[in-house]
């Protein structure tokens, strides 16, 4: 009886320390939800195989998704990772699945309770613009991933710009921080201090500019795309530039809900820099989107690049939407103007907080892209009115904020509220969203410290 006593601990210890080993040679893991959100497990490794999930009780072989590659491909693509990444498609939304003795979140046939952020990581850009990644007041993302994943939501959507490391950094408060687009800036941009969230709820993935074949478009494919790899498809090749647009896809959030996930990663938003083929590709792309909307009553369009959204410069002035994804809904002639069915679009890119409103029936604009990166300049509060982003397309009401920080969506009874909250986690501004009809309308009120601050 000593004897098996004494083996079972032995056992145990042993069991201990290969998840201890398994787990330090791994980067990161998180579960993706891919189109008709399917739940997607990948783990990012150094260890020269894939790790064993069990789901449902049964071990279960993940496989590779992409080989390790130690090598630039060439001066135009100088990214090297050095690292394993791997994947397993599980059977549904609800499927138990456990890593290294770690139960994975899965995924609700009805969400009640999602975490947006986006912009997240630490801008290093010639010729001056070096945000000081080492202080975490001035780079807050791994405070904001603590606080979010404090919430327990049921998922985690993202709207985009995960990189931003791109230039050796030149400047004491980024010292011995890398750069360029390889998976050392991956890590350390992203999966070191979005960890605990990675690991709190499923994600939704909008891709970003910053995620263009030009730019970190390698690591994208490799880590955030849903799709399965394929090398073709993967901005690997200098020129390879089909990586940059992506068909749409839905994610149901319940049986009446869906999310609609957009790339406009290639939207450029220069006025005057936009091409016909572009803005064809974007009118296909909407077209797909007034498709999937049929499929469901309620829709929310996720997508980096705003439309009905503004930022603020001061040598230009107000800045409204985007002109390629503007120019390519122009062309589509839909009853309103935006495809029939949406009612919130969930965006990014402007480096603020902003909730918007319209006359019409306009879907309802929610920027949340003050997740760490530099924050957009203070701007003014009040906006001049009329204020038209399209012809007949006139803005009702707005709410911004200029800090970093995080939103929650929660449903209860049927409608959406919305919080918008500080790195802490302190809530800023609580607003009942009415998105049941047009015009989809917002009533706001601040917090009691907010209003105490101001």
């Amino acid at each position: 009886m000593r004897l098996h006593i004494f083996k079972a601990i032995i056992g145990l210890l042993l069991s201990g320390w290969v998840h201890q080993a398994s787990a330090g040679s791994e980067i990161s893991s998180y579960v993706v939800l891919g189109p008709q959100g399917q739940p997607i497990v990948r783990v990012v490794t150094h260890e020269p195989t894939c790790p064993i999930l069990v789901v449902n009780g049964l071990r279960k072989d993940m496989h590779t998704r992409a080989e390790p590659r130690n090598m630039a491909l060439s001066p135009e693509r100088p990214a090297v990772f050095p690292v394993r990444v791997c994947e397993m498609v599980l059977p549904s939304a609800g499927t138990e699945a456990w890593l290294n003795g770690r139960k994975l979140p899965a995924a609700k046939v009805v969400t009640q309770k999602i975490v947006l952020l986006g912009d997240t990581g630490c801008r290093l850009k010639r010729p001056a613009a070096f945000q000081s990644c080492n202080d975490t007041r001035v780079w807050p993302l791994a405070q904001v991933a603590l606080s979010a994943a404090a919430e327990k939501p049921d998922l985690v959507i993202h709207v985009g710009d995960y990189h931003y490391r791109e230039s050796p950094c030149l400047s004491e408060g980024c010292a011995n921080s890398p750069s360029g687009y390889g998976s050392d800036t991956w890590e350390t941009d992203f999966f070191v201090p979005l960890r605990p969230l990675l690991q709190a709820a499923p994600w939704v993935f909008a891709r970003g500019n910053h995620e263009s074949c030009a730019r970190a478009g390698q690591g994208w494919f490799r880590f955030l795309d849903p799709r399965a790899f394929d090398p073709q498809h993967a901005c690997d090749e200098p020129g390879q530039m089909v990586g940059d647009y992506t068909a749409p896809y839905a994610v149901p959030l319940s049986p009446q809900h869906q999310l609609i996930v957009f790339d406009s990663a290639a939207a450029s938003e220069k006025t005057g820099d936009t091409g016909a083929t572009d803005e064809a590709a974007f009118a296909q792309q909407f077209e797909q989107v007034a498709a999937l909307a049929r499929s469901r009553p309620y829709n929310w369009l996720m997508l980096h690049h705003p439309v009905l959204g503004y930022g603020y410069l001061s040598q230009a002035g107000y800045l409204k939407g985007n002109p390629t994804l503007v120019t390519a809904l122009q062309s589509l002639h839909f009853p309103a103007f935006f495809p029939e069915g949406i009612q919130l679009t969930l965006q990014g890119h402007i480096h603020t907080f902003e909730l918007n409103s319209f006359q019409g029936p306009e879907p309802m604009t929610l920027i949340t892209g003050f997740g760490g990166s530099l924050l957009e300049p203070q701007f003014p509060k009040e906006l001049p009115r009329p204020f038209q982003f399209a012809p007949g397309v006139i803005l009702a009401e707005t709410q911004s904020e200029q800090q970093f920080g995080y939103t929650v969506l929660e449903q209860r009874d049927g409608h959406w509220t919305l919080v918008e909250k500080d790195v802490e986690g302190h809530p800023r501004l609580r607003c009942e969203l009415q998105l049941e009809q047009a015009p989809y309308e917002f009533v706001c009120t601040p917090s009691a410290s907010q209003v105490h601050s101001n």
